[in-house]
C-alpha cells in the first residue's frame, strides 16, 4: 500500500478532498521571510557623510562664538581693571616742585660768582647778599616745598606696604608707589648733600627746620584766610552809611528817568507811524 503526501480533508457531506498545495510551513515563517527580503531604509553613505560634515561645522561655529565671547569679556574686564588701577595709581604720579629747579639756577650763579662748596658758614654771615647766603635760602625754600610730598608719602607708605603684603593692590599701583617713593627718597638725600656743601653740619638739621617753617607758614596762611573771610562777612552785614544810601537813591532815580524817557520815545514813534 502506497502512502501519499497528499492530505485528505473530510467535507461535511462525507466526501473527501485533497490539498495538493498543503505544506507543513508555518505562515509566520513566511511573514518573517518577507520582512527579511524587504529593503532596509538605510541612509546612503554619501548623504550620511554630508550630514556629519554639516553638524561638525555647526558645532565648530558655536564653539568659535563661545570662545570669542569669553575672550571679549576677559579683554573688557582687563580694560576695566586697568582703568581703576591707573586711577588708584594717579595719587603717586608726583613731580618735584619748581623750587628744585630754581635752586640749581641759583647755584650756577653762585658758582659763577666764585662760591665754592664747604667754605664759610653762611648762617653766621652778617651780609645777606653773599653767594652762600643766597644759596642757603634757595635750598631752604626747596626743602619747604618738598615737605607736602614727604608727608603724603609717609601717610600712604604704611597702607601700601600692608596691602602689598596681603596681595590686595595691583602691580600698576605698586610700581607707581615705588617710583614715587624712590623719587622722594632721592630728593631727601640730595637736599642733605647740598646742605652739607653749603655749610658743614647743616645736612642733619635742614629737614627739621624745613618742617618747622612749613608748619608756621601753613598756620599763618590759615589765619589770613580766616581774617579775610571774617572781613567779607562783616562788610556784607554792615549797615549802609548816609552817603551810600544817597548814592543808591541817585542811581535808582537816574535809571527811572532813563526808563521813562525811553517809554516816551517809544510811544511818540508809534503815534507818528499812525498819522
Amino acid at each position: 500500500m502506497s502512502t501519499s503526501a497528499e492530505e485528505a480533508t473530510i467535507n461535511p457531506d462525507g466526501s473527501q478532498s485533497s490539498n495538493e498545495y498543503a505544506t507543513n510551513d508555518d505562515p509566520t515563517e513566511k511573514n518573517f521571510a518577507d520582512d527579511a527580503d524587504a529593503e532596509d531604509p538605510i541612509i546612503p553613505t554619501a548623504d550620511r557623510t554630508f550630514v556629519l560634515v554639516i553638524l561638525g561645522l555647526v558645532f565648530a561655529a558655536i564653539f568659535a562664538v563661545i570662545i570669542y565671547q569669553v575672550r571679549k569679556r576677559k579683554k573688557e574686564d582687563a580694560q576695566k581693571f586697568e582703568f581703576f588701577d591707573r586711577l588708584e595709581a594717579a595719587q603717586f604720579n608726583i613731580k618735584l616742585p619748581p623750587p628744585v629747579e630754581e635752586y640749581y639756577q641759583v647755584k650756577d650763579k653762585c658758582i659763577s660768582s666764585g662760591w665754592e662748596p664747604g667754605q664759610g658758614k653762611p648762617s653766621q654771615e652778617s651780609d645777606k647778599n653773599t653767594p652762600g647766603r643766597a644759596l642757603g635760602q634757595a635750598l631752604m625754600k626747596r626743602a619747604i616745598a618738598d615737605i607736602p610730598l614727604i608727608q603724603h608719602m609717609q601717610k600712604e607708605a604704611q597702607g601700601m606696604y600692608r596691602l602689598h603684603g596681603k596681595n590686595m593692590c595691583s602691580e600698576v599701583q605698586w610700581r607707581a608707589f615705588q617710583n614715587a617713593e624712590g623719587l622722594v627718597s632721592g630728593e631727601v638725600d640730595e637736599v642733605r648733600k647740598e646742605a652739607e656743601e653749603i655749610e658743614p653740619g647743616w645736612g642733619g638739621m635742614i629737614w627739621r627746620q624745613a618742617a618747622q617753617y612749613h608748619g608756621m607758614l601753613t598756620q599763618r596762611a590759615a589765619q589770613m584766610q580766616a581774617q579775610q573771610a571774617k572781613a567779607v562777612a562783616t562788610q556784607q552785614n554792615r549797615p549802609l552809611t548816609d552817603e551810600q544810601k544817597k548814592a543808591l537813591a541817585d542811581k535808582a532815580a537816574k535809571e527811572l528817568l532813563a526808563q521813562e524817557e525811553k517809554e516816551k520815545n517809544r510811544k511818540g514813534g508809534g503815534q507818528k507811524k499812525k498819522k
